[in-house]
């Protein structure tokens, strides 16, 4: 039993490094979100809405009671109406934030999107600038939650705005 018990607090120290504290080192997650595809200028009045997932990995540095990271994501859309679709996406955004506590930090993005977007029988990559708000909150050990607003603005008129709620693991 002792052994046991040695081995455990053993396999626990590896699985939790000391570089899981929130805003310090690399994580990874998955989150569920709500997209809004908007024309504007010639394409006002042509959307659609619709949920999807994305995955995203970063790396945070922690700066005192801020941090810096950088973060890439993959997306998968289903907003489908209107002569709008948007099909599936990527991106790659910096983010700096600042630790309202130990556990919870808020932050800001800016970065790039690339998303492939159908209409009126033309499918195209939409490239644009994405900025972007949210927080996030550890819940338990490396497991964190979080909650974001992005918006994307592509070229050739369309416009997303994306809600995500997601879960990530820092390691």
């Amino acid at each position: 039993m002792k052994k046991l018990v040695l081995a455990s607090l053993a396999a626990l120290a590896v699985v939790s490094p000391a570089s899981a504290e929130m805003f310090n080192g690399g994580y990874a997650g998955l989150g569920a979100t709500l997209d809004n595809v908007n024309g504007s200028g010639p394409l006002e009045g042509l959307g659609a809405s619709g949920a999807g997932l994305t995955g995203f990995v970063g790396y945070d540095l922690p700066l005192g009671a801020a941090f810096v990271g950088l973060e890439g994501n993959i997306d998968l859309n289903t907003a489908d109406a209107a002569g709008i679709e948007a099909k599936w996406g990527w991106g790659a955004s910096a983010r700096v934030g600042f630790k309202i506590n130990d556990a919870t930090g808020l932050y800001g993005r800016v970065g790039y999107q690339r998303n492939k977007i159908s209409g009126g029988g033309i499918s195209a990559w939409g490239d644009g600038v994405r900025f972007g708000g949210g927080v996030e909150t550890a819940i338990s050990g490396n497991a964190a939650l979080r909650a974001e607003f992005n918006h994307v603005n592509f070229e050739d008129d369309v416009i997303n705005n994306q809600g995500v709620v997601g879960v990530l693991f820092r390691f």
